[in-house]
């Protein structure tokens, strides 16, 4: 009896189930924050491990777990530090406060000219104007229309920005009078990297955006994290999150469909013959693995889904490079190293040990791999927006890459590559060209128990990590609003690093 009223006591409805389709970023982050939230989540995933694109497999030639592709993340990662936060692995990132660059094909320089971006005691967005003045790959005309470019940035503000959204950054940077030494060495350097999209073909407010959050509003905002861990170890953890929840992770398991029924998802059909059954259904999965469990009644129900094949994607490669080289001299000394002006934007250093005589078998060597003595190192090499490599055969793209590694690491010269791997995720982000950004769907839509997630959804970020980790944020709270749950985390999304003052006082000025 309630003693006040006099009442028998109700007990409280049972909180809503949620069936999460697809184990990525986005999928792994709604389904967090539905755990968190005390909401029973059933997260279903086609491979063996979750991830998706960011993931690890094992690799027999060497007997290593590698990364299909290196993953960066930046200081003004607010919300996929959160979830970080959330799987308790923000101890496996390592952060960088100094930039490597190296330009490689440097007229009349047989070796490389070094540059380091390192943020000095101003405050932003001044904080990196010395090591801009002092880039040794930038001529000073080109560095003084750098930073009358990056002035004009801040005077676009937010709104302005948005308005610019139909014309490529080629086109931006043009009309700002930018020479072209500072397009190749500088502009095209950071945003092929940071949007996996040439110049041409990406969206002007999304290549600026890249800039204003993390350059220059903030001065943390471009310290860079590297995972010291192979990828599945970040995310394997979700499962237990969610498990410990009252949820359930399966494996190995694929839609096949979405079942519509009067205005709602009534279940989803798996390729395994499965019906699976939920009161809300969120769809983490790319664009065009949604698009086929799509049918024809869902995709009038939706105006959403309609529009999904107006996406197309942008790939990029990954290639692991082993080197041999004599004693114990490490081919690469540095953590990473940026590429000016070539087609292999990144170097990573990923360990090195000293080999004793391996059984390692090879997929292409220059020498025996299994000779005693020396030192294996280990590198990673990342092109992106990979449109004119994606296509050629492995043994194109290490040489490409190999040459390339040499031209950067005088050391790598002498040594022997002993093995390599190329990995291709033709697939791997939606392509922010102009003009996509009302495609973007939102979270929740007129299907009333349907929610949508993903980095091609519409997260105010274009396709990265982030923006990924905010789509499944945003997703996760429609989920929780719709379904009138109360929840202590109301927030849509973790706020953004705060936009310092002077920075504020650049933006104000018209």
């Amino acid at each position: 009896m309630n003693a006040r009223h006099g009442l028998k006591s109700r007990s409280a409805p049972p909180p809503p189930t949620v069936l999460v389709l697809g184990g990525g970023l986005a999928g792994i982050a709604a389904s967090v924050r539905l755990a968190k939230s005390g909401i029973q989540v059933h997260l279903i995933e086609t491979r063996k491990r979750l991830g998706g694109r960011a993931t690890s497999f094992p690799d027999p030639t060497t007997g290593q777990t590698l990364d299909n592709c290196q993953h960066v993340l930046m200081g003004c990662c607010t919300n996929l530090l959160d979830l970080y936060r959330h799987l308790g692995v923000t101890d496996h990132i390592t952060w960088h406060k100094r930039l490597h660059f190296a330009a490689i094909h440097h007229k009349g320089h047989r070796r490389p000219i070094l540059d380091t971006l390192e943020a000095d005691d101003l405050p932003a967005p001044m904080h990196m104007t010395g090591a801009l003045m002092a880039f040794k790959s930038l001529k000073l005309n080109e560095k003084f229309a750098i930073a009358r470019a990056m002035l004009a940035m801040m005077r676009l503000g937010r709104d302005r920005r948005a308005k610019l959204h139909n014309r490529s950054f080629l086109q931006w940077l043009l009309d700002h009078h930018q020479p072209q030494g500072a397009i190749s060495k500088f502009w095209q350097v950071i945003i092929v990297s940071a949007l996996n999209e040439q110049l041409d073909h990406a969206a002007a407010d999304y290549a600026i955006q890249v800039f204003q959050d993390g350059f220059l509003a903030n001065e943390d905002a471009y310290l860079m994290g590297l995972p010291n861990t192979p990828l599945v170890d970040l995310y394997d953890h979700a499962a237990q999150v969610i498990c410990d929840g009252g949820g359930e992770v399966s494996f190995g398991v694929a839609a096949e469909r979405l079942l519509l029924e009067e205005n709602r998802i009534t279940g989803v059909r798996t390729t395994d013959g499965q019906t699976l059954h939920a009161d809300h259904y969120l769809s983490a999965l790319p664009f065009d693995r949604l698009a086929k469990i799509c049918d024809v009644n869902l995709l009038k129900a939706d105006p959403r889904l309609r529009r999904l094949d107006r996406f197309t994607a942008s790939p990029i490669l990954g290639i692991h490079l082993w080197f041999k080289s004599d004693g114990s001299r490490a081919v690469m000394d540095l953590p990473h190293l940026v590429l000016i002006d070539s087609p292999l934007q990144w170097i990573f250093n990923k360990g090195i040990r000293h080999d004793e005589g391996s059984g390692m078998t090879r997929e292409r060597t220059e020498a025996p791999f299994t000779q005693a003595g020396g030192t294996v190192q280990h590198l990673h090499g990342v092109i992106s927006a990979a449109q004119d490599w994606i296509n050629e055969p492995a043994g194109e793209i290490i040489d490409l890459a190999t040459r390339e590694v040499r031209l950067a690491l005088p050391a790598a010269r002498d040594a022997v590559l002993a093995c390599a791997r190329v990995m291709k995720e033709k697939r791997a982000t939606f392509s922010c060209r102009p003009g996509i950004d009302p495609l973007r769907p939102r979270a929740a839509g007129p299907i009333e128990n349907l929610f949508l997630a993903g980095d091609w959804c519409r997260s105010g970020w274009p396709a990265t990590m982030e923006g990924a980790v905010r789509s499944g944020y945003l997703a996760a709270t429609a989920v929780l609003r719709r379904g009138r749950v109360h929840s202590t985390d109301t927030v849509d999304l973790i706020a953004d690093l705060p936009r310092r003052p002077l920075y504020r006082l650049f933006a104000a000025t018209r």
